[in-house]
């Protein structure tokens, strides 16, 4: 298929550029057995999504903004699930349920990690889980940190898909549920992504606000009344703070 050839031969340039720190448009078009003009179509296409920039003096493409961030964020998940296990082990102590950590993949929510608290009946641990993030606490707390314009992107129909009979369905209780979790700080889901399972996460961002991950605390619902999402939330706030503080001492002061 030609989409599919297109997307190789794109990757193939853009790989190429983690070996040489710049490519002309002849030297991508004898690496990919093209035509030069359909080099430099794809490296305009990734120029105009920022996947790499052009010098105006040379012609030649390098790194580009988009690509560079890609490689941060993988840097930072993991700075962030390194630095996070030590304090995801004392909350789980602290709190005696399953803590974990997660990471967003768009719409999607990945737990990374995760420690099992030590009560007889509990939360099993998530490491390697993968939810909708309308459906869980960690998610919702990493959508709540985009503009409603991102969120409507990620979710461009009004109908939300649902795992339970109390999942949020509909785009517009899941906007007005983002804005109480921006003014609160913390989200909670109550049996939303399976029954009998509840949750609350507070966000984990990085020095100039934006959110890299979440840290959420899953319970049996039986045990998640008010005060307890009260004593959960303050202790998953100190653990986050703790976190962010040691992830700002790796990033460069400029």
């Amino acid at each position: 298929m030609a989409t599919v050839s297109s997307v190789d031969n794109a990757l193939t340039l853009l790989g190429a550029l983690r070996d040489h720190p710049s490519l002309a448009v002849k030297e991508g078009a004898e690496l990919l057995g093209v035509a030069p003009s359909t080099a430099h179509r794809l490296l305009s296409t990734l120029q105009a999504h920022g996947f790499v920039t052009q010098d105006p003096a040379n012609r030649r493409y390098g790194p580009g903004p988009a690509l560079l961030a890609v490689a941060l964020a993988s840097l930072r998940r993991v700075d962030v699930r390194r630095i996070g296990r030590p304090h995801l082990v004392a909350l789980a102590a602290e709190t005696r349920e399953t803590v974990s950590l997660a990471v967003s993949e768009g719409a999607k929510v990945r737990f990374i990690d995760s420690v099992e608290g030590p009560e007889l009946i509990r939360v099993a641990s998530r490491t390697g889980e993968v939810l909708p993030s309308h459906l869980s606490s960690v998610g919702k707390v990493m959508l709540s940190g985009l503009s409603d314009t991102e969120v409507l992107r990620l979710y461009p129909g009004p109908q939300l898909s649902g795992l339970t009979d109390r999942s949020v369905t509909s785009r517009p209780d899941l906007l007005t549920e983002l804005d109480a979790v921006r003014t609160a700080g913390f989200a909670t889901s109550f049996e939303e992504s399976a029954v009998g399972l509840s949750a609350v996460a507070v966000p984990i961002a990085d020095r100039f606000g934006h959110v890299l991950a979440a840290i959420g605390v899953s319970v049996p619902a039986s045990r998640l009344d008010q005060d307890r999402i009260d004593d959960l939330v303050r202790a998953t706030r100190s653990r986050a703070a703790r976190i962010e503080e040691e992830l700002g001492q790796l990033s460069p002061s400029g």
